[in-house]
């Protein structure tokens, strides 16, 4: 990819040369360039942590480490790749000239950090997720990015949503995938806890992914791109993942970014004004 030189009508449109942005459709569906223009006027009052739960992340890609803040270094490794690439997504270095992109131009926004709660098959359980929530709640994260789940019952369903209110006393927003099974939300965790936000995915069409679980029946659901995501991968890689788990950090990373300008905001806040 380093070798690689973007056709100059990408490089304008956006200002910035990675690369990798002739395989970042979400980019053009999501209207980046108008975003960077925006944010060319505005100053974060902080730069916001944005926390991947996950199987770690490669702390050392090239395309991830000015943006890379450690919780405990044992995180900052990813023997499976789904972390990494979700950390990319979120918050991966812009303008470097290498990889991929994310949120701003300029990178003062959002930093990302791992906390590993999966194991290198990409296994974890209800516990460690649970203890992973609680924290990055402690050591400060803004926004804890779930991309993972499975079926629900009442008494996991019990348990996120105490975890997803204790992040939230702290003023910290949880987003989850919804999951890939094409069913409802609601009955998978954490994806159906109180007070989450959750998401699907859709294609470069914007219609639904033929895989994602549907978010109507969730408080807080709405959709993000997760079909075809070119993102980073371990060891300075890059590679295209499909799966909610994809669309999670789409969102995880934007709101970084809305709360590294209004640290205050809630997940609350932000859904109702979208409505």
């Amino acid at each position: 990819i380093k070798s690689n030189k973007l056709p100059p009508k990408i490089e304008k449109r956006y200002g910035i040369n990675e690369p990798g942005l002739e395989n970042l459709w979400s980019f053009d569906r999501m209207q980046m360039d108008k975003l960077y223009e925006l944010l060319k006027d505005v100053k974060p009052q902080r730069q916001a942590v944005v926390a991947i739960l996950d199987t770690g992340v490669d702390a050392k890609h090239e395309d991830l480490a000015g943006n890379f803040t450690s919780f405990r270094t044992r995180y900052d490794n990813d023997p499976r790749g789904h972390g990494t690439h979700c950390a990319g997504i979120a918050g991966a270095v812009s303008n470097n000239g290498v990889g991929v992109a994310s949120y701003s131009q300029n990178n003062a926004f959002v930093d990302i950090t791992s906390i590993k709660v999966l194991n290198a098959y990409g296994m974890g359980n209800q516990k460690t997720i649970i203890n992973g929530i609680i924290e990055a709640t402690d050591k400060g994260a803004d926004v804890i990015s779930l991309s993972l789940g499975g079926p629900s019952n009442d008494s996991r369903q019990r348990a996120y949503s105490q975890a997803v209110a204790y992040a939230k006393q702290s003023g910290v927003i949880v987003v989850a995938a919804a999951g890939n099974s094409d069913m409802n939300a609601k009955d998978y965790s954490p994806a159906n806890a109180d007070g989450i936000i959750t998401v699907s995915a859709v294609d470069n069409e914007l219609k639904k992914a033929v895989f994602s679980n549907t978010v109507q029946d969730v408080s807080l659901g709405i959709a993000a791109p997760g079909v075809g995501i070119y993102s980073t991968v371990p060891d300075n890689g890059y590679d295209t993942y499909n799966g909610t788990s994809m669309a999670c950090p789409y969102v995880s990373g934007l709101l970084g970014l809305m709360k590294s300008i209004k640290p205050d905001l809630t997940g609350e806040g932000i859904a109702a004004g979208t409505k």
